[in-house]
Parts: structure tokens; sequence; C-alpha cells
């Protein structure tokens, strides 16, 4: 695991956001090679043959979901992902929700990566909660039901903002969840776990 990756969902439960929403879904991109070798991914890497079939599958399990639009991140893994979760379904990309830029440390071992610091050429953790949020929002503005479809830096920070606890099997890629809030508290579920 990275270093300081933890900090990223506390420091982003310091800025919890107002959505206009009470229901959304969130999917993470499938796999792609730079995940199964922990390399800090560029946006251009595609989903390999396990990610192709788990945005399948997600889409498959989210085809009997009533979504309106999906919102995906632009890199090519989200947007592959995306375009398999949309399906007949109007998809459209918002920047906002892409995966945090690290600069000089893209291609290198996540292992070495800390999230606290900011890289040369990279955002800072504070830029990306800002720009992540604001995402979040963009897309969530849209009427009717939305898919979001982005990053696993992305999702620490809408759990930390919104202040729902993280399990790392929601972090499992293509993962579709379901994030619904009740008398002002959110909770998000593992569809594939219902």
């Amino acid at each position: 695991m990275s270093i300081g990756l933890d900090d990223l969902t506390v420091e982003a439960a310091k800025t919890p956001v107002e959505l206009a929403t009470d229901r959304f879904y969130f999917v993470r991109h499938g796999q792609t090679a730079g995940n199964a070798s922990g390399i800090v991914q560029i946006p251009t890497i595609s989903l390999d043959e396990t990610g192709e079939a788990q945005a399948a599958a997600a889409a498959k399990l989210l085809a009997s979901h009533h979504i309106d639009l999906v919102v995906a991140s632009p890199f090519k893994r989200a947007f592959d992902t995306g375009v398999a979760v949309a399906g007949d379904r109007p998809m459209t990309v918002n920047p906002n929700i892409a995966e945090r830029l690290f600069g000089d440390c893209m291609n290198k071992p996540a292992s070495q990566l800390d999230w606290r610091k900011t890289a040369p050429g990279g955002e800072s953790m504070d830029e990306f909660i800002h720009r992540t949020l604001v995402g979040l929002r963009q897309a969530l503005t849209w009427p009717g039901s939305i898919a979001v479809v982005a990053h696993g830096g992305n999702l620490r920070v809408i759990c930390g903002s919104l202040g729902v606890p993280l399990t790392e099997t929601c972090l499992v890629n293509a993962t579709p969840l379901l994030f619904e809030r009740d008398a002002g508290k959110w909770r998000m579920t593992e569809l594939a776990r219902q």
C-alpha cells in the first residue's frame, strides 16, 4: 500500500460536501496491468483482460438498476469501464473526477508513493480532494439517477467527505457501490453483496 493513503480519507473528512441528491452509484474502474503490478498509473493505461471482465460484470449487475446517466473520469481505464457500465445509457466525461495527478511519480512503484507529499509536476493532496469534491457535485447536479465511474483515490475522498466507513472490499476494482442518504447520514452498499 502507498504511504499516507489513509491520510487521504482523514483529510477529506475535514471537508464535508453537500450534494443535490440523496442517492448515487459509484464504480471504480476495472483492473489494469498497473494495478496488478503495483505502479502509479498514467492516464492512458488500458484495462487488462481481468479489468474488461470486471467492467462487463459491473455492467451486468447494474443493468437492472435505474441509471439515467454515467459520468466518467477521462482516464482511459475509467472511461472504458464507464462505456461498459453505460451500455445504451448516455455517458459524459468530467475531468474533475480523474485520479490524482502524481507528476514525476507516474510509472513508479506505488509502494514508494507518499500521498501526503506533492510530487514535482503533480497535485497536492488538498488540490486533489477539492477537485474530486467539485467533480462529484458537478456530476450529481444532472437530473435523475447518476453512476460515477472513477478511481480509488476519488472513492477514498468521497467516503471521507460523506463520513462513510471505507472497507477494503469496496475498493476492489469495478465493485458497484450505492451511496444513499437517510436522515442526513450517508451509507454505502456494495451491490454485489446485497
